[in-house]
């Protein structure tokens, strides 16, 4: 049984990645310290003298999101089993996504080694969808046992239903996120313009490395329905802003990423029990059912948006029935205890 894990991250332990596990293992009983460091020597002394002062009372380490280089370390220093809470590789991420460099540079094959070594010294590795387990078994040449698919969830003390909260007295639709090219911000002001003088609001809460064309696609519309928020807003707001909206928007690109990833707030979306539409993509899919917990849209397609978000906002009783159903499903399946319950379940095999 485990008792105590060390979570090492080079990520924030509140980011919703790394808060989720650790908040749901300790649901669980197991006692967890959490570590923020970055590589450098002075911490990896550090962490080495920690480590082996306590080492008897360690069952396993864990390393967060985004923190390859500490699964290489961990897994060097210590006899123990190390998980790695990967979601999706660096080399995604950066190269991918975001397009830092290309993907036949040398920076490209680094963060590739990077996530290549980590991945094949963890014991386990956990992935975001079923889709991107494959993938990693894929570019990453690993045993399947070795990978496993956690839905990531989201933080229940950061995101929660609060029914006290009214809706705006217009219907609106949000928009929220990073401004990233398998997001398809553009879609959403290409709708918004499609539905000017129907009565529909969109709220638009983001940035990123598209910011500067998202806003020359707003200047050159002009859609009157459409705010912009770039500003820093702080939790609580966020929250509150997004639970008074009608409609909550997902990645509506046909980017490859997408047939592999869910993105942070579709989780959010089910835990504040706000309707979800989002593009018909292969990863999504896999948490959610078109009509049943989502609306689904084709990808890259405006005219698809502005057609679902006139249907969502004239059958407001559907809409309501797949709230409570996406609702559902987030309190059955997806809330931090019962997530680190199948992870626990998971970890005995390793034994």
């Amino acid at each position: 049984m485990i008792k105590k894990i060390i979570y090492l991250s080079n990520t924030r332990p509140d980011y919703s990645v790394n808060a989720v596990p650790i908040k749901g293992l300790q649901e669980n009983g197991v006692e967890v310290l959490s570590l923020h460091l970055k590589i450098n020597i002075r911490n990896l002394v550090g962490l080495t003298k920690l480590y082996w002062k306590n080492r008897e009372n360690f069952d396993l380490i864990m390393a967060g999101w985004d923190s390859p280089d500490l699964v290489i370390f961990a897994s060097l220093m210590s006899g123990k089993k190390v998980i790695y809470n990967a979601a999706l590789s660096v080399y995604e991420r950066l190269i991918v996504s975001r397009k830092l460099a290309s993907r036949f540079s040398i920076k490209a094959f680094y963060y590739w080694f990077l996530d290549f070594v980590a991945v094949r010294l963890a014991d386990l590795t956990m992935v975001e969808t079923g889709h991107q387990a494959g993938y990693f078994k894929k570019i990453f040449k690993v045993s399947g046992k070795k990978i496993y698919h956690a839905w990531t969830g989201v933080d229940g003390g950061e995101f929660f239903y609060d029914p006290t909260i009214v809706k705006f007295g217009i219907f609106t639709v949000l928009f929220r996120g990073a401004f990233m090219p398998e997001a398809g911000v553009e879609y959403v002001i290409k709708a918004a313009k499609i539905l000017e003088g129907k009565n529909i609001k969109f709220i638009v809460i983001g940035g990123g490395i598209l910011l500067e064309k998202t806003k020359e696609l707003i200047n050159e519309l002009k859609p009157a329905n459409l705010e912009l928020v770039t500003d820093f807003m702080p939790r609580e707001k966020l929250r509150e802003t997004m639970q008074k909206c009608h409609l909550s928007l997902g990645q509506l690109s046909d980017h490859d990423r997408l047939s592999r990833t869910i993105p942070h707030k579709a989780y959010e979306s089910l835990a504040m029990k706000l309707p979800y539409l989002t593009a018909s993509n292969a990863g999504i899919l896999e948490l959610l059912k078109s009509g049943e917990t989502c609306i689904t849209c084709e990808p890259a397609n405006a005219e698809s948006l502005a057609e679902k978000i006139i249907w969502a906002k004239d059958n407001l009783q559907e809409l309501e029935r797949i709230a409570g159903n996406g609702y559902k499903l987030y309190c059955n399946q997806l809330v931090s205890h019962v997530l680190a319950k199948n992870l626990l379940d998971r970890i005995k095999d390793l034994y």
